[in-house]
Formats: C-alpha cells, sequence, structure tokens
C-alpha cells in the first residue's frame, strides 16, 4: 500500500521507525515535511514544501481554511496576524494529495499544516488516521479518523474478568495515570538543544508553527503571572455547604484535545461564562485548572471568576482527589476525567460525544443551554451508575477499539523508541493495512 507519513517535530523520529519496518514489508512509504530541520532518515520519498514567499501565496476562498485558521495556536496564543500561508500551504497540500493519491495517511492533528491535511484528505476521500493514546487502559493507543476521537477499526482484544477489575480499581483510587501524564524528566542540555534547534528553524524561516523567541519569551513570563494571581485568589479546600456544586476542569492550551477535537468550545472563558449563566442561584461552579496550566489560564478568565459570585476558583495544588467527592456533577469537553468518573460512579456530562458516552452514565450536552438543566434534574430525581459488569463490558469496549503500544514523542519520551514497542505499533499498523 502507499502510505504517506506528515512531519511533526520530534514525532516524525518516533515514526520512521515504524515507516522504516512498513516499508520492509512491502509498503511504500512518503513523507510530507513542513519543517525542514526535522527530516526522517528513512530512504523514502520526502516531499518538502517550500517555505511561502510573497509570489507564491494566492488568496483562495475556503471556508475548511478558515476553519484550520480559528484553531491554529499561533493564531490563537501567539499573537500572530498574518493568515495568508495558510492559503498557499493548502494549494500546495491539495495538488500533492491529489498527485500522489495514498491508500493512507498517518500524521498529528495539532499543526496547521496537519490539519490543511486532514481538510484535503477528508475532501478527496482519503483515510487520515492519528495514532494517539487511548488514555485508558494504559499502554494502549487508538488510530482516531481524521481530527475526530472516532477511532477506526481497532484490536478487538477482550480483558478477562479479572484483569478488567484490577484495570478499574487501578483507575478509580488512581494507582496509575495515563501514559501522557507521565513524568518524563528531559535534561538540562537536550531542553537547551531543543531550543537551539527551533531557533534555528525560525531563523531559516520555519515561522508558521514556530512562535517568534520573544513572543514566546513574553507570553511565558505572562503564563507564569497568571497562574500566581490565579492562586493568589483560589481556594484550597472546598467549602461544606448546601449549594448544588458542579465541577469544571479546566483543559490545558494550546492542545488538540480541547483546540481540535473540542474545537466547538476552545474559548474556555466564553465557555464558563455560559456556564455561570445557566445556572440557578443554588448552585456553585468549581472551576479546577489543570496542574501545568498554559496559556488558558488568559486575564479574561482570571477576571471572570474573581467577579462572578457563583463561581469559585481552585488552587493548582488542589487535588482531584479532595475535590470529586464533594462535586454533585462533572463537566468536561474532552478530559480524561471522563472516564474516572464513569468507572467511580460519580455523574458525568461531556459537551463532546466521544466513546465515552457509550456508558450510560456518562450523559452528553448537544445544546448548553437547553441540556444541562435536565441533567441535572434527572440525575437528581434518578441517577443510575454501573454495575460492576457494566463496567466491566466498557473499559473491554476500550480495549477493543484499541491497540497495545505507547504513543509518545522521544524528545521527552526515549522509552517508546523501544524495539518491543515499536514491534507492538508495527503489528497494530499491519492489521489496520490489511484488504
Amino acid at each position: 500500500m502507499k502510505l504517506l507519513f506528515i512531519e511533526n517535530r520530534y514525532k516524525t523520529f518516533f515514526y520512521d521507525k515504524i515507516a522504516d519496518q512498513l516499508a520492509k514489508s512491502g509498503h511504500e512509504i512518503h513523507w510530507l515535511i513542513q519543517n525542514k530541520q526535522f527530516l526522517p532518515s528513512g530512504d523514502f520519498e520526502k516531499f518538502v514544501i517550500e517555505y511561502p514567499t510573497e509570489k507564491s501565496v494566492h488568496f483562495e476562498e475556503d471556508e475548511a481554511v478558515e476553519e484550520v485558521i480559528r484553531s491554529d495556536r499561533q493564531i490563537n496564543h501567539f499573537g500572530k496576524k498574518d493568515t495568508s500561508y495558510f492559503y498557499y500551504y493548502n494549494s500546495v497540500i491539495k495538488k500533492y494529495l491529489k498527485n500522489l493519491n495514498p491508500d493512507y495517511v498517518f500524521g498529528e492533528s495539532t499543526a496547521f499544516h496537519e490539519l490543511l491535511t486532514i481538510a484535503n484528505c477528508k475532501n478527496q476521500k482519503i483515510p487520515y488516521l492519528n495514532p494517539s493514546t487511548c488514555r485508558y487502559p494504559i499502554g494502549r493507543f487508538s488510530f482516531y479518523k481524521y481530527d475526530s476521537l472516532e477511532p477506526y477499526k481497532g484490536s478487538n482484544e477482550e480483558l478477562s474478568i479479572r484483569d478488567a477489575e484490577e484495570v478499574i480499581d487501578q483507575i478509580i483510587n488512581r494507582k496509575t495515570v495515563p501514559d501522557y501524564m507521565k513524568p518524563s524528566p528531559v535534561s538540562k542540555q537536550r531542553i537547551l538543544e531543543d531550543k537551539l534547534k527551533k531557533l534555528i528553524s525560525y531563523a531559516k524561516g520555519e515561522k508558521y508553527n514556530t512562535p517568534s523567541p520573544i513572543v514566546k519569551y513574553k507570553i511565558e513570563k505572562k503564563k507564569k503571572r497568571n497562574i500566581e494571581v490565579w492562586d493568589d485568589s483560589a481556594k484550597k479546600l472546598i467549602d461544606n455547604c448546601s449549594s448544588y456544586k458542579i465541577l469544571y476542569p479546566l483543559q490545558m492550551q494550546p492542545e488538540a484535545n480541547i483546540d481540535v477535537w473540542g474545537k466547538k468550545y476552545r474559548d474556555q472563558t466564553n465557555l464558563i461564562r455560559r456556564l455561570a449563566d445557566i445556572l440557578p442561584d443554588n448552585c456553585l461552579l468549581y472551576i479546577k485548572p489543570n496542574p501545568k496550566s498554559k496559556y488558558e489560564l488568559t486575564n479574561e478568565l482570571i477576571s471572570l471568576v474573581n467577579n462572578k459570585a457563583n463561581i469559585i476558583s481552585l488552587h493548582h495544588s488542589t487535588k482531584m482527589d479532595n475535590v470529586l467527592p464533594h462535586m454533585n456533577l462533572v463537566l468536561t469537553v474532552t478530559g480524561t476525567i471522563a472516564i474516572e468518573c464513569i468507572l467511580s460512579n460519580k455523574p458525568i456530562a461531556t459537551l463532546v460525544k466521544t466513546i465515552n458516552n457509550k456508558a450510560g452514565n456518562c450523559e452528553f450536552i448537544s445544546i448548553l443551554e437547553n441540556d444541562l438543566m435536565s441533567i441535572i434534574n434527572r440525575i437528581e430525581k434518578k441517577y443510575s451508575p454501573l454495575t460492576n459488569q457494566e463496567k466491566i463490558d466498557f473499559i473491554n469496549v476500550l480495549n477493543r477499539s484499541s491497540y497495545k503500544g505507547i504513543i509518545s514523542d522521544p524528545f521527552s519520551d526515549k522509552n517508546c523508541m523501544s524495539p518491543n514497542n515499536i514491534a507492538d505499533l508495527v503489528k497494530a499498523f499491519e492489521s489496520i493495512l490489511k484488504k
């Protein structure tokens, strides 16, 4: 089969290992490169997109391009104003895909050139798959379709009752965390090498996925200050009051979780404002920041939570274990907290429909202003917790739609490059490539 891989900085070297093994099985490998500093080493055809010039940019109105622009991290978080290059890259990618006509495209759903590729793959009916952790069970991943959280195929592997119960116990009692949350210490030398490589990329013309070093410095400084301001007025303990308590855990940005998969709600400040306006007088909305807060902690959000009487901000040091027992309901867009709530029978509602909503106790909110209060009333009148067997069935839904293997970034996690892990991943790739 003809396979196309999309460059994504250090992930490129990870997928290069997989591509090399797939080539040995007879597959024809191609690469689409946006950043010239991250070239795969394999002896495959590499199509490098030249950086745009004033002469190469031609505006062609396209709603799919506009949607990518609206979700772009450079535009939303790093103050970039010019959007002309999106149209240049879109035209190049569209033509390249049409000429190559690959059987499958593999890549992330984060960077703008990946999202443009996804849009064009949809239009040309080319399967685009994003291999990404399925969060739970740990050590597994799914192939997600295009820019969604919909799994493609799956291993159909079932856990035994004993193994499923062990997984459930580990999740409920927080004895384990998803692979992407596991700490991966990186040496200072490695960090400096990374910064130098990005600086070289920027100097050589890659100013589209790489922010200006000066802008980056200022934003990081502002981020640090915003965390301090947030915590100055935040609470560490939950008040023991009779109010109905709703928890919204902030999702870190920029991240595909919220900016792409949850793009309808990527403006979390606006989402929280809408939630606060909907809730009746006897409800309190608790906002728990991500322990590794980034740019979602804006001045506007801080002002909102400090000036709305029914919003309470929680301190960064507040543990989820100390929060959940006090909550009547948890709301999330696409957070991992959904799986944890499902298995611990904590009322949970999601704002994006995913595989998690297959669980009978995980509500989906289609229209916020219409659905939220009806869900609250329904839960209050009759909440139906999952039985032990239903929890086992749900875990096996996740297990069947996923594959053994860890998808990670070799910059921060060298273990993902181990021969055993690469072998597991190649096996999974091969299974979906069978005609």
